[in-house]
């Protein structure tokens, strides 16, 4: 008998190929939109001023020998309180040397770990943010022409005097523009952002030349999922923040003394003998008694709303 394929090649799995499903970490946005404030307390207050103390004049004429008149600002305090959420995988060590090498178990199990704790901090975003009755001003689809009505709606003119609004409030101009996924999709079609460019250019409206139009330093999608369905039940899937509605806000890339934010996430970096570099840590702890291994990510931030005047909320702009 001559040798033949099927005794000649024993079937194993390949080493250097798999199919995996990991989201893109660019499709969360609550680290990038807003500053983070690393604090080394779990609780404690902040100083907060008054736009409008800032914005009279109550500068007097001064005559020869006369005081001159006094004035002030008042101050107030808020606090944030960062929650710790944690989540961890354990590994037997049996398990750690039986597996395939393209299944990276130990990895793996520690990039499984990173994306849930983008999705906590994302959803404690949503909570904070993402919403009407938050923000100095709402505007609200059902009340006006939705976005992808591409006959009536003026979405340019929307954001100029949303950005107006705010400037005139605060002294800040926003420069940052959240859009739900289905927004975006509505907008790059829209007439009033495709006839700036058709004639100059072949370029297919992105986030960068939304960004020009309207003004702004950033347009950022918001593209995050959540399965909201229980582990081993049929996938639930959503978009973390609703896709119909965008987000304007002013944010700068850092936060300090005398500096206006919308949003801050408040970020409790622990200890030195259990640090937590910017409010997030993974941890590789080995128990001997189970003889496995524990793979812990651990997230502790306080996403909060600290200059409501500093936003403005669009609900349901599109259908």
């Amino acid at each position: 008998m001559q040798p033949n394929r099927t005794s000649t090649h024993i079937d194993k799995p390949l080493t250097d190929y798999s199919i995996g499903f990991l989201q893109n970490p660019g499709d969360f946005i609550a680290r990038s939109i807003l500053p983070i404030k690393t604090v080394s307390k779990q609780s404690d207050r902040y100083f907060k001023f008054v736009a409008a103390d800032f914005a009279r004049d109550e500068a007097k004429l001064r005559s020869a020998g006369e005081e001159s008149v006094g004035s002030g600002f008042s101050v107030s305090n808020e606090s944030y309180f960062c929650d710790k959420f944690a989540l961890h995988q354990d590994l037997s060590y049996d398990d750690l040397i039986n597996a395939d090498e393209a299944v990276e178990l130990e990895n793996n199990s520690a990039e499984f770990l990173a994306h849930q704790m983008l999705i906590k901090h994302e959803r404690l975003f949503a909570a904070a943010c993402w919403g009407t009755g938050i923000w100095g001003e709402d505007v609200l689809g059902a009340s006006t022409t939705k976005w992808d009505d591409y006959t009536s709606s003026n979405p340019i003119q929307v954001i100029d005097r949303l950005k107006r609004n705010i400037h005139l409030k605060t002294f800040k101009s926003p420069n940052k523009l959240v859009l739900g996924y289905d927004v975006f999709l509505a907008l790059k079609e829209h007439p009033d952002l495709v006839s700036r460019v058709q004639y100059t250019s072949d370029a297919s409206i992105d986030t960068t030349l939304m960004a020009r139009r309207f003004g702004v330093d950033q347009v950022i999608v918001a593209k995050g999922v959540l399965n909201s369905a229980n582990e081993g039940l049929s996938a639930s899937m959503g978009y973390l923040l609703d896709p119909k509605s965008a987000l304007l806000i002013h944010s700068p890339p850092s936060v300090g003394r005398m500096t206006a934010a919308a949003a801050t996430s408040f970020a409790w970096t622990g200890s030195p003998t259990l640090p937590r570099p910017m409010g997030v840590v993974t941890r590789r702890m080995d128990d001997e008694k189970t003889q496995s291994r524990r793979i812990e990510t651990e997230i502790c931030v306080d996403v909060k709303v600290t200059g409501a005047d500093l936003g403005a909320y669009i609900s349901a702009i599109v259908d």
